[in-house]
């Protein structure tokens, strides 16, 4: 008997979400090209096209002001739509994942650059060369194999997990005081740390320098410059002794075009600006840094529960009141005063006794006067009575 059976559509697998690593890269590129749009492609838009406009029209504070509320306009809708790709892409640990692939790039390019520059033909073979060149091989060796061996997403799971890059707070109304006071105490150590940067002129600043043809113009050497040219100042010639008068005439031309080529350096020409003014820069990053950081470790799970158990330690102490606080601060200031009287009744009553010439045990006064010894320090120069 031939059964007849309905041909069965093959089943379907589910859409499987994009790897960890590839959501994190995109969402990189995402970050730091919305960045670039926000800190160099709408100031430059706007000060080319808009910029000088609305200065004549108004002020520099209102053409500022504007461009600012744009800048935090273009910040938001890019968070916005930022916050909605993530969202979408459905992988889990991606912000921890574009926090580790942003901070590797980073150390990649400090890295390589480090390394080519300190290279033949760069530089030539030497000790500290070499060292510079395998340490920063070893941490190009290190961030290959962070990614090679699945730490890369370990790491970016238990970051997400912890809630590092989490705006919610854990157990918002428990533990306040203690979390506030944490807060603080962070807050000062970092903004000692900057201060101390700030006026110790660790962070390059720019100055002005002035052009062969008198115009002055920004140096650039306090900006965060790839991809520029470093002009250095050029060493002037030295004027031989045995050299004719012709030549000294050349060599001093030469020295003058070189003092005024000078004038104008040290510059950075051409490149792509990608943070200027480092010297405030990079305090407010640190500082916007050590806030996030401040808000996101007293709101981190295993923390959190530490400092919310201290506080409620802390509210079953009894503290005392204030007139019990003064009674036993005036018990223990008067048995102070009289266990010091005491000493020193006892100090000069031994001290008198030992003395006398019966026992002889302490030098009397005259002898120490006879001695040429100090009565109150003991000694005299470098000389010292054994007795």
């Amino acid at each position: 008997m031939a059964v007849a059976v309905q041909p069965t559509s093959a089943t379907k697998k589910p859409a499987q979400p994009m790897g960890l690593v590839a959501a994190s890269l995109i969402g990189a590129a995402f970050i730091l090209l919305a960045a670039f749009i926000v800190l160099r492609g709408i100031p430059w838009v706007w000060d080319q096209n808009v910029g000088s406009a609305v200065k004549n029209a108004t002020n520099s504070f209102v053409s500022t002001a504007l461009l600012i509320l744009l800048q935090g306009a273009a910040a938001i809708g890019l968070l916005i739509v930022g916050s909605r790709l993530a969202a979408a892409l459905h992988v889990i640990g991606i912000k921890g994942g574009i926090f580790l692939v942003i901070l590797t790039a980073f150390i990649v390019f400090f890295s390589g650059k480090a390394l080519i520059s300190h290279a033949p033909p760069a530089r030539p073979f030497s000790f500290a060369n070499i060292v510079v060149m395998l340490f920063n091989a070893t941490i190009l060796f290190l961030v290959v194999q962070f990614y090679r061996t699945g730490k890369f997403s370990a790491w970016s799971v238990a970051l997400d997990q912890g809630g590092w890059f989490d705006v919610k707070s854990y157990k918002r109304t428990q533990g306040l005081r203690v979390r506030r006071l944490t807060i603080l105490g962070i807050l000062l150590i970092a903004g000692s740390g900057i201060w101390t940067m700030m006026n110790h002129n660790v962070l390059p600043s720019n100055a002005e320098v002035k052009l062969p043809d008198g115009s002055a113009v920004n140096n650039r050497m306090g900006d965060w410059v790839v991809g520029g040219t470093v002009l250095e100042p050029v060493p002037a010639p030295t004027i031989p002794t045995n050299a004719s008068e012709e030549d000294r005439k050349r060599i001093e031309k030469e020295r003058d075009r070189i003092r005024l080529e000078n004038r104008a350096r040290p510059r950075v020409e051409g490149g792509v600006t990608l943070l200027p003014d480092l010297h405030l820069t990079i305090p407010l990053v640190l500082i916007a840094a050590t806030i996030w950081f401040a808000w996101r470790v007293v709101n981190y799970p295993t923390f959190a529960d530490f400092l919310i158990a201290t506080e409620a330690e802390i509210n079953k102490v009894s503290w005392t009141t204030r007139r019990a606080l003064i009674r036993d601060t005036i018990v223990v200031l008067t048995s102070l005063f009289l266990l010091t009287l005491f000493l020193f009744v006892v100090d000069q009553f031994w001290g008198r006794v030992l003395s006398h010439p019966w026992i002889a045990v302490l030098p009397t006064e005259q002898e120490l006067e006879r001695a040429g010894l100090n009565k109150d320090a003991g000694t005299k120069g470098d000389e010292v009575t054994e007795w």
